[in-house]
């Protein structure tokens, strides 16, 4: 999309008229979608796009596989609290317990609400996406708020990289990916909106949606004392980049500091046969399964390097962005060392979101030199080859009625099948 051609007084009318949201919404959600996004700055249009996560999650499809999916089970848990009905009492004595192991409080607690009322797995998640969609959103629009009408395919391409990072769809695994969300809202708060405390706040809150957001919110904290001294931070980050693997045993020893509420799932994602039977399912994959993640850490990455190397003369000139960029580099690096216990890899995808956000922001900012370009280039067929895998993934998760339905009719006629298996079956 570019306004190449169009009248200013044109443009400004485009994106002042108000979108008919409710009236889309009912009829043609996903049509509501496409024009949210197309005017993304019409009053109402950041309202549409959160409504269209609500529907998603409405008509997403949960998998029957208890032993798999997350979905699965948090769609059985709503089925026993409905039939169970355990008072509130009960329900808040079951969090932070060394018998339950419950150490998040947001997906119990709104599954509880929800199973007051019904076991309609379909209100559930509408209920997780809406909150999910908020979050995500916000974040998709404080970024698309700093682009104003440097709207490129270039620039939408990268958007579209930002928001696939950590997609609707990753509702699979609502508690940690809706605690990425509501974590990286409270950054972008923080750093692009230089609104502090409630960055801090919103930062958080993600603590009570999963558990191992102390970390990252840790890091924050602890940047928040430190010198401001990017050279340092990216020093740190290309050293961790390197890194392959770190003895396990070390790792356990250390989080063995931690309360003892939070020691059986420290064994269990840092258990020895756990981790060797992750990289054991690992070799099963197909290609494109790897070469999705790391065609994405190799363009953000080195579009991230690029930029400090040839631009840091700019980036000093703006306090927020070089704040910004130097807490991205010291989370980055620690997430690299995360990493290495395979459940740790998930604070990846937060680094990618942060740093792809940072990327747009420099790139609509400041002229970029040479070497900026030729790297932008070679990265295009990687992040483009990333989108393709992660919508081919999100095909699981969304039927038919994604597309073409409506909330009426998504009452009226159950779809629980994957559009992948209708495109499989078109071949």
């Amino acid at each position: 999309m570019s306004f190449k051609g169009v009248r200013p007084n044109t443009r400004k009318a485009m994106n002042s008229k108000p979108l008919p949201v409710a009236l889309l919404f009912l009829v043609w959600p996903f049509g509501l979608l496409y024009t949210s996004l197309k005017n993304f700055k019409a009053p109402g249009a950041k309202t549409g796009f959160i409504l269209f996560c609500a529907y998603f999650g409405f008509v997403f499809v949960v998998s029957r596989d208890l032993g798999g999916a997350d979905s699965a089970r948090y769609a059985q848990l709503l089925r026993d609290m409905h039939q169970l009905t355990p008072s509130f009492e009960n329900l808040w004595a079951s969090l932070y317990s060394y018998e339950t192991n419950i150490l998040d409080i947001y997906q119990p607690l709104l599954t509880w609400l929800v199973s007051l009322f019904t076991d309609n797995i379909h209100i559930l998640f509408a209920s997780f996406a809406f909150v999910f969609g908020w979050f995500y959103a916000n974040n998709i629009w404080i970024v698309l708020k700093q682009i104003q009408n440097k709207v490129t395919y270039l620039t939408l391409l990268l958007v579209l990289v930002f928001a696939l990072i950590i997609p609707i769809w990753y509702i699979n695994g609502v508690r940690m990916y809706t605690a990425a969300q509501i974590f990286i809202y409270g950054i972008l708060l923080y750093f692009v909106e230089n609104e502090k405390k409630k960055g801090l706040l919103w930062a958080g809150v993600s603590i009570f949606v999963h558990f191992s957001f102390l970390f990252p919110f840790a890091l924050l904290i602890i940047y928040k004392i430190l010198p401001k001294k990017v050279i340092i931070y990216f020093i740190f980050f290309i050293i961790t980049l390197l890194f392959s693997e770190i003895n396990i045993y070390n790792i356990q020893a250390y989080l063995r500091m931690l309360p003892d509420i939070f020691q059986p799932r420290v064994e269990s994602y840092t258990n020895i046969e756990y981790v060797k039977g992750i990289k054991k399912s690992a070799e099963y994959y197909n290609w494109y399964v790897a070469f999705s993640g790391l065609a994405l850490k190799v363009a953000i990455s080195s579009l991230l390097i690029i930029l400090i190397i040839f631009s840091r003369k700019f980036l000093k000139k703006n306090k927020q962005l070089y704040e910004f960029v130097g807490f991205i580099l010291f989370f980055g690096s620690w997430a690299n060392i995360a990493a290495v216990v395979p459940s740790g890899g998930r604070f990846l995808v937060v680094f990618n979101m942060l740093s792809m956000g940072f990327i747009i922001l420099y790139l609509v900012k400041y002229q970029v030199s040479f070497p900026v370009k030729i790297i932008r280039l070679i990265s295009m067929p990687l992040l483009i080859f990333y989108c393709i895998f992660t919508l081919r993934v999100g095909f699981d998760y969304m039927g038919i009625s994604t597309f073409i339905g409506n909330p009426f009719s998504a009452l009226l006629i159950e779809d629980n099948t994957p559009l992948i298996e209708f495109v499989k079956s078109l071949l």
